[in-house]
């Protein structure tokens, strides 16, 4: 990291050299107020959290990372203040990073502050609430628990998501979102286990401690599976939608667009993290069901045979036959099954109408009309986007949904809706689908 320090913007530089001052100084402060009692006890936490911090787990995105030494270092600051947590973290990282995880002296340097200010902070803040409510004696300790546990994680993982996102010329929120928003609620899980530690160890002592290893690192096992899994839920439908892009490469990417597309739309109709992961997944795989067809079909260029239609309308079934073969995929399948369907019933495969229409496949209509419209085909090049908007504005409530073409239209004329053009699709796949992780 010194050769990224020396080639790194000003800003980078000015953040890492006052962080780093500032933790230190903070540290100095802290250490005022140290108390002169509990070192033996300080003495196994700090083992005890260089232990827990080789369950290291490695997030996906942006050299982040999450550690099972959190619970150690609530409970810590439960039991002994924050002066106490603030050494037994800054001395437990210094020996991790030293001699077990041997880092460069710049990341060194950084990261012990870091901890020594994620602790010391959150340890300042438990402490403001007062005796009455951190006595450990009543269950109203939970409360400025829970706020201690909230400015941990954000003073953490916004130190760490600004250092990274300067050093790498990015946007600091999107790394801190891309790593960490999605895992706020497994993070939280770490609060009652603090607390469980803290509870045992004040009615049963020192040797309760040894008996929380097995656990933390069981817990950094279980969420490293969970990682995994998502993992291969991405490849997997990466892998089908690249199989999709080479068995039609008049459409090449078209999967990709008209994911992002839908991706727009739901977010601007606020629909939920969940539903916005499924989406993607149907956007992806919607025409999955054209690997069934004949090739012929697909890219004739004339009028379709009645027979030759009655095939092409059977894709959506076949689709949504083979994505609900994965289990990660079943709601996915749905939307797959219906985004052919349309609010006056003149849709396939069912001929539902209105509400009928699942929400998701209601957007995903509109995503894939509105990329089939504007892109070039063996037969015509694709239509201006005034023309395109014209289309919707002619044919809402009939064949789309009313809501979702106003929507069109709106973003559209105000420019949040700008035309996609991807270089590799495959890799624009593959990246955005990380996002879910």
């Amino acid at each position: 990291m010194s050769q990224e320090i020396k080639s790194s913007s000003t800003a980078f530089k000015l953040f890492y050299t006052a962080f780093v001052l500032f933790g230190f100084l903070f540290f100095a402060y802290l250490m005022r107020d140290f108390p002169v009692t509990h070192f033996k006890d300080i003495r196994l936490f700090i083992a005890l959290i260089i232990i827990a911090d080789t369950a290291q787990i490695s997030l996906p995105r942006g050299g982040a990372s999450i550690y099972a030494s959190s619970p150690v270092d609530l409970a810590s600051i439960l039991l002994f203040g924050a002066p106490a947590a603030a050494l037994i973290e800054a001395v437990a990282t210094l020996l991790s990073e030293v001699f077990i995880q041997r880092r460069a002296a710049v990341r060194i340097a950084f990261n012990v502050p870091l901890l020594i200010l994620t602790v010391g902070l959150a340890g300042l803040v438990y402490e403001s609430f007062g005796s009455t409510w951190t006595s450990l004696d009543s269950p109203r300790f939970l409360i400025p628990l829970l706020v201690c546990g909230l400015v941990y994680y954000l003073v953490n993982t916004a130190s760490i998501s600004t250092i990274i996102g300067l050093s790498e010329g990015k946007n600091p929120f999107r790394i801190w979102k891309l790593n960490y928003l999605w895992n706020f609620f497994h993070i939280l899980a770490f609060l009652p286990v603090a607390a469980i530690i803290a509870l045992v160890y004040v009615k049963s002592g020192m040797w309760t401690i040894a008996l929380f290893v097995v656990p933390l690192f069981l817990a950094r096992y279980t969420f490293q599976l969970y990682i995994e899994m998502k993992e291969a839920h991405i490849n997997t439908v990466a892998a089908l939608t690249s199989a999709l892009d080479a068995n039609d490469p008049y459409t090449h990417g078209h999967s990709y667009r008209v994911s992002r597309y839908a991706m727009r739309l739901g977010s601007a109709m606020g629909l939920s993290s969940k539903d916005l992961e499924i989406l993607e997944y149907s956007a992806l795989l919607h025409d999955i069901g054209k690997i069934a067809i004949q090739k012929e079909i697909l890219h004739k260029a004339g009028r379709l045979t009645d027979d030759e239609f009655r095939s092409l309308k059977a894709h959506p079934s076949t689709g949504a036959d083979i994505v609900e073969n994965l289990k990660f995929l079943k709601e996915a399948a749905v939307i797959v099954r219906y985004h052919h369907e349309q609010p006056d019933g003149k849709g396939y495969p069912e001929g539902l109408t209105g509400d009928e229409i699942p929400v998701g496949s209601r957007i995903l209509l509109c995503a894939d009309a509105f990329d089939a419209m504007t892109s070039d085909r063996p037969y015509r090049k694709g239509l201006p986007i005034d023309a395109v908007v014209e289309q919707f504005e002619i044919y809402k409530g009939s064949q789309f949904d009313l809501d979702v073409a106003n929507l069109v239209i709106g973003m559209v004329r105000s420019g949040e809706f700008q035309l996609i053009v991807e270089a590799d699709p495959t890799t624009a796949i593959y990246d955005s689908l990380k996002e879910r992780l």
